[in-house]
């Protein structure tokens, strides 16, 4: 028997991994040849990206080793491929996943490799692990690239095939080894389920749209039994990794199916969907049916920008903002959570255009969850290829990636690398840098909550627009402030270096422990440390705002108590008028101001002890459902 390894390494986040679903499908379609499964010996899936000699240590002659790629495991998978290859240079390596560009590159720069395979994998593999039986030539092989005797022959390129015959891994129990095995019982295992593949969009910045690839459905039977199964395992977190959940009219069925499962057996207890864009009728079914089963993890309203010629050059269209704020107000009102995901370095996106975008989300009613992306350019997208990054003038830096809420890593040589853009020709590369500072403040001062009630105020009392409100702070953070400024400063601190090429992009603190985190994140823990400090500060700017300073003094005591701390005692305040009830009604256009009347809240007792626990639990954890912010009731 010939053993073959699948590798598909990732890291470990809060003891947390998932189990290898891509490698996973591949063995599934592989061993369900009769041939393959009479010659080849499915050995261990390398799914942990442990040290390489304790892999190579563990590894048995491998015939075939096949590595599925993907941004944060390439840089890994090539050291590890190049040492099973030194070790064993019979075994025939092959490198696939979303990361390897559709050509000869991989062939050319990395000798140790033999074989890659484009796009989708069960197909291919199987019919090399069959050639390779047969000691036949790859050349009738469609969606390869090979090593023939005068150099690489990459094959012809054909269309994805039906998903009808795909057997699935968990029902093949290709992961119970895993998850019996006694060195990883210390893990939980969150679990990957897809219920189709394709995409009818088509973004340039996206792998979805490569090649307007064919929208196919895996069979029903198929996708209840995986789900099931992850109910049965008691997986906590499941991910569908479809690009559109909802776009079908079985996607409802689906929901309701793992609403049963959960019933059943109490897993999965989170399932994690992308909604389609468009069908916001039947999201909004799914996403409620799901969040009053507890398993919604909030609901994805993403715009990317509001600039229509930045939409038009990445090819999107959104709804309207009219729509957009309709759907949020619609989520709101059920208690669903929604998030609203942003990018910045888009093509044709200014400075002006990015802030106009970010403030305009929040005008729209988003003031709770803002995740801003940037912008990057991967391998097989429309984006990657020389005419559109000519076109738009695309400056990227291909840096090392220190992927939020991972372990920091003093050795960086097995890091992924990722090509963020940080320049187009209608933002430089220092524009760039000020919109990633500008969407921070953003993010921990509205979303997070740092700021919010004083904007919040603001826009309803003196109709100082969001947009006008945050340029302007963030003008005077630039020009006048001190601590502010410094706290930006501090977590911005590795943005020029990274953009002239000469560090990576992270920011961590042990004061908050051994993670990287957001940027975000940052500013709002580096806040919260130095709490009285900052108001001390910002007050300097806000106070240009108000000509009551009684008004003032009591709606800054207010701010100021809900922004929670470690070791929170349970404690009451006192405020000369009702901010509680007026920030409830946030979105009622007729409560301009709020009512003088003298209110007693109880704060609640925090629920860390100490700065690690609350960046994890606070900043990490508690961002989607409100934690950066003290909950609080009426004292009679």
């Amino acid at each position: 028997m010939k053993n073959l390894y699948l590798i598909q390494p990732s890291g470990i986040l809060s003891n947390s991994v998932f189990l290898p679903y891509s490698a996973g499908t591949l063995a599934a379609y592989a061993l369900s040849c009769e041939k393959i499964s009479a010659n080849f010996c499915l050995k261990d899936f390398i799914f942990v990206k442990e040290p390489i000699d304790d892999v190579l240590a563990k590894t048995e002659n491998p015939f075939v080793a096949g590595f599925s790629c993907y941004m944060w495991n390439i840089e890994y998978n090539l050291v590890l491929a190049g040492k099973i290859k030194e070790r064993y240079p019979e075994c025939t390596i092959i490198f696939g996943g979303p990361q390897i560009p559709e050509s000869t590159e991989y062939l050319d720069k990395y000798s140790f490799i033999d074989v890659l395979i484009f796009g989708e994998g069960e197909l291919p593999l199987r019919l090399i692990l069959e050639h390779l039986i047969d000691n036949k030539s790859f050349e009738s092989i469609d969606n390869i690239a090979f090593r023939g005797e005068a150099g690489p022959i990459k094959t012809a390129k054909s269309a994805p095939c039906a998903l009808d015959d795909f057997p699935s891994p968990y029902d093949m129990g290709l992961f119970d080894g895993i998850m019996n095995a006694p060195e990883y019982r210390h893990l939980d295992f969150s679990a990957i389920v897809e219920t189709n593949r394709g995409c009818p969009y088509g973004c340039i910045y996206c792998y979805w749209a490569r090649s307007g690839s064919a929208f196919r459905a895996f069979p029903m039977q198929r996708v209840k039994k995986d789900i099931e199964w992850l109910g049965k395992h008691n997986i906590e977190y499941c991910v569908c990794a479809d690009g559109n959940f909802g776009i079908l009219d079985r996607d409802e069925e689906i929901a309701d199916y793992a609403i049963e499962v959960k019933q059943k057996y109490g897993f999965p207890i989170r399932f994690e969907t992308a909604a389609d864009k468009n069908k916001k009728d039947s999201n909004f079914r799914i996403n409620r049916k799901l969040e009053r089963a507890g398993l919604n993890v909030g609901v994805s309203l993403a715009v990317q920008t509001l600039s229509p010629k930045a939409l038009e050059a990445i090819g999107r269209k959104n709804l309207s903002v009219e729509r957009f704020s309709h759907e949020l107000n619609n989520y709101r009102k059920h208690n669903i959570n929604t998030y609203t995901d942003l990018m910045v370095g888009l093509p044709e996106e200014t400075l002006e255009s990015f802030c106009k975008s970010l403030f305009g989300v929040i005008e729209a009613g988003q003031h709770y969850s803002l995740t801003i992306h940037r912008c990057e350019v991967f391998p097989n997208t429309p984006i990657y290829s020389d005419e559109i990054r000519e076109k738009y003038q695309i400056k990227t830096v291909n840096s090392q990636l220190c992927q939020k809420h991972s372990i920091v890593d003093k050795d960086l040589d097995f890091s992924s690398r990722s090509q963020v853009i940080v320049g187009t020709r209608t933002m430089t590369p220092m524009e760039w840098y000020t919109a990633e500072r500008i969407s921070f403040c953003a993010q921990s001062f509205h979303s997070m909550g740092l700021l919010r009630f004083f904007a919040v105020y603001l826009r309803k009392a003196r109709n100082v627009s969001y947009y006008d409100f945050y340029m302007k702070l963030y003008d005077w953070i630039e020009n006048k402030s001190a601590v502010v400024k410094r706290l930006l400063d501090h977590t911005c601190e590795t943005f020029i270096p990274f953009i002239e090429g000469k560090s990576n992009l992270y920011f961590a603190d042990e004061r908050f422990g051994n993670l990287y985190w957001g940027f975000e994140e940052a500013l709002y823990l580096c806040a919260a440390v130095e709490i009285d400090a900052f108001y001390d500060d910002v007050k300097d700017y806000l106070l240009q705002y108000f000509d009551d300073t009684a008004l003032f003094d009591d709606l800054m005591q207010y701010q100021k108590e809900m922004i929670p701390q470690p070791s929170q005692a349970e404690k009451t305040i006192e405020t000369l008028y009702d901010w509680h009830e007026y920030f409830r009604l946030i979105f009622d256009p007729e409560a301009t101001q709020p009512e003088f009347r003298k209110t007693k809240l109880k704060i609640a007792k925090g629920e860390t002890d100490n700065w690690p626990d609350y960046a994890k639990y606070v900043a990490w954890y508690g961002r989607r459902n409100g934690k950066s912010i003290n909950s609080a009731e009426y004292v009679n």
